[in-house]
């Protein structure tokens, strides 16, 4: 990332005035170097999006397997004979019997449900990591979004004032016409009554020289004053609107893995699960108090755990905090479902980043159709950047 990081300040800065293609927009005609620069950036823009997305697709991918391990521990767990599974259910009763007379004392006090409780419980080591990243998620997903709204309307602005500069270039070759026409037409006057009645015009093809030069001036200096804020306004357009697409880019991915979390820990943003890890860390307080003289709880747990990893299970101590689940299978489903889901939505963020990194590979290669002169170096860059998403993957 660092290589990439600095190869597009190196651009930036060499060419800061440099105009950039969007499907949206065509861009004007730049000399050799200035073109070599913007072709550059662009691919290095495209490898920054590519790099990103490989870095998104590690994490998901690693989740990903996380959820099937515990997917296939309850595959495994209801494939057993109920001979298998009598110890099993034995224990988890007993664990089931002692959580219950905990939860009529904790329950006096607790502000959190069970499954709320359960589930904070499990991730109590990484809780202020998780509420941390949430926070984060969030005010970066805050702060993509105004920058969006901000580059749309510094997009809609540099239009409008393309179109108005467009008009006004119009409306002035309009009015050079119209000033020639009546010049022309006040020297054919001139013309007939000098020549025609004699009248000393002097005066009048003086005036009308010096009316048709300072209009002409001030007309011409309109005109190019027009184009060259056209041009000035499509090169802004341009620019808000690259900056725009890799903005939505981002947005996209902030915003899916901001509902993911949502969706993963049953909340409607960090401040709700904030709430609830204050509220689960007074409960737990209370908890060890009642706990300190509840061995036979910690004996159940751990008879558990040794039956479970018999079975070479992925992870045997979740199974403590759901023991439920162990005794019913309606609740064993509801939890097969539930990762199912979250799954799925791995899934789905796994398949759109990878068809983000395809989609730029994919522009790339049209960037080397469009400039073969340019192909070793974009080849040169292209390898660099597959050799950085290695790294990254690995």
């Amino acid at each position: 990332m660092g290589f990439l990081k600095r190869m597009l300040q190196k651009l930036k800065k060499d060419d800061s005035s440099a105009v950039l293609v969007t499907d949206d927009e065509a861009l004007f005609d730049e000399g050799a170097d200035e073109k070599q620069h913007k072709v550059g950036h662009d691919v290095l823009d495209h490898c920054e999006q590519i790099i990103n997305a490989a870095k998104e697709l590690e994490d998901e991918k690693k989740e990903y397997q996380v959820v099937t391990n515990y997917l296939t521990d309850i595959e495994l767990l209801s494939d057993l004979s109920e001979e298998q599974m009598a110890p099993i259910r034995e224990v988890a009763e007993n664990i089931l019997r002692l959580n219950d007379a905990r939860d009529t004392y904790l329950n006096t006090s607790k502000k959190i449900s069970d499954a709320q409780f359960s589930m904070i419980e499990q991730l109590e080591t990484q809780m202020p990591d998780i509420i941390r990243k949430m926070q984060t998620n969030e005010t970066y997903q805050a702060t993509v979004k105004r920058d969006m709204t901000y580059l749309e309307g510094e997009k809609m602005q540099w239009m409008l004032l393309r179109n108005e500069k467009m008009h006004e270039k119009y409306v002035l070759r309009l009015a050079a016409y119209i000033v020639f026409s009546v010049f022309f037409l006040i020297m054919i006057l001139l013309f007939v009554l000098d020549t025609g009645f004699e009248i000393d015009v002097t005066w009048g093809w003086l005036l009308t020289a010096f009316a048709a030069a300072g209009g002409g001036f001030f007309v011409f200096h309109k005109y190019q004053n027009a184009i060259l804020e056209i041009n000035r306004s499509q090169v802004n357009a341009n620019h808000a609107i690259t900056l725009l697409n890799k903005t939505k880019i981002k947005y996209v991915n902030i915003t899916n893995a901001v509902d993911y979390a949502n969706e993963k820990y049953h909340v409607k943003d960090a401040r709700e699960l904030e709430y609830m890890w204050e509220e689960y860390l007074e409960a737990i307080r209370q908890r060890d108090r009642y706990l300190r003289n509840n061995d036979d709880l910690a004996y159940f747990n751990t008879k558990l755990v040794r039956l479970l990893k018999e079975l070479h299970l992925y992870d045997s101590r979740v199974w403590i905090d759901q023991p439920r689940a162990l005794l019913s299978s309606g609740e064993m489903s509801e939890t097969k479902h539930n990762l199912l889901v979250r799954r799925q939505k791995l899934r789905a963020r796994i398949q759109y980043n990878s068809n983000v990194v395809k989609e730029e590979r994919t522009q790339i290669d049209r960037l080397m159709k469009l400039h073969p002169e340019y192909e070793d170096e974009i080849r040169g860059i292209i390898e660099s950047v597959d050799k950085l998403s290695t790294d990254v993957m690995e």
